[in-house]
């Protein structure tokens, strides 16, 4: 799926390091193994299967992305992505743009070709080849309340006619897809029950993208609303 091929160019009149990738684009971002290419800058890249995270630590800047996350964490301050890291046929791919240029560099485009700069440092150039579709983000896992609560921002007519601890449940959904471990045992029973929650002691709040982050507000405060507080047993 993806061809590394680097290049060590050095010569007389010019020294730069090079790669060979091929193209991987989503809404017009091109996004690169996580392995390799930042490595050439001397970046330090690390990979966290547990919780599907990219480590990267440069020159004292620290970079960390999940996969299919629009969240990402640039020296302990969120950002949000304009496309998160995808798996592409088993290889973890990140946005070029995005790591570059947190790392210093520029990153300049040219016909099939991007350079990656930065003063007093060997230029890295990219040549891209054919280009290939990154997969859609995984599905909504089956058997959820308000599968849609991860996609876009819900309304008072999505939540309408819910009972009190069914929207407990749906808020807490929004969490459980990352892994959160619950302190309040009906809460933890319920997602133990469906079959695809796996506690996650690593779990952070910042895997949240904002939709996500907005609905789960969004339901609290529509449960004080309409019912006072939220529900916390069946």
């Amino acid at each position: 799926m993806c061809l590394l091929v680097l290049l060590i160019a050095a010569t007389a009149s010019s020294a730069a390091l090079e790669a060979i990738l091929t193209r991987v684009e989503e809404n017009g971002r091109l996004l690169v193994p996580v392995r390799g290419v930042f490595e050439l800058t001397g970046a330090t890249v690390g990979w966290n299967a547990y919780d599907q995270s990219v480590e990267i630590n440069y020159g004292g800047d620290y970079i960390t992305m999940w996969v299919n996350n629009y969240t990402a964490m640039v020296n302990g301050n969120q950002v949000n992505l304009d496309v998160p890291p995808r798996n592409v046929g088993g290889r973890v791919h990140i946005p070029l743009r995005f790591v570059g240029e947190a790392l210093g560099r520029g990153v300049n485009y040219t016909g099939t070709a991007v350079y990656l700069t930065a003063p007093g440092m060997e230029d890295i150039i990219l040549y891209i080849d054919d280009y290939v579709q990154p997969p859609p983000p995984p599905p909504a896992v089956s058997g959820e309340i308000m599968p849609q609560s991860d996609d876009r921002s819900l309304t008072n007519g999505d939540l309408a006619g819910y009972g009190n601890w069914q929207l407990t449940l749906a808020r807490n959904e929004i969490y459980a897809r990352y892994g959160r471990p619950f302190d309040n045992a009906n809460i933890r029973a319920h997602f133990q029950r469906t079959g695809w929650y796996t506690p996650n002691s690593n779990f952070r709040e910042a895997w949240l993208t904002q939709v996500e982050q907005r609905n789960a507000a969004f339901i609290r405060e529509y449960q004080t609303r309409v019912f006072g507080a939220a529900a916390t047993r069946p």
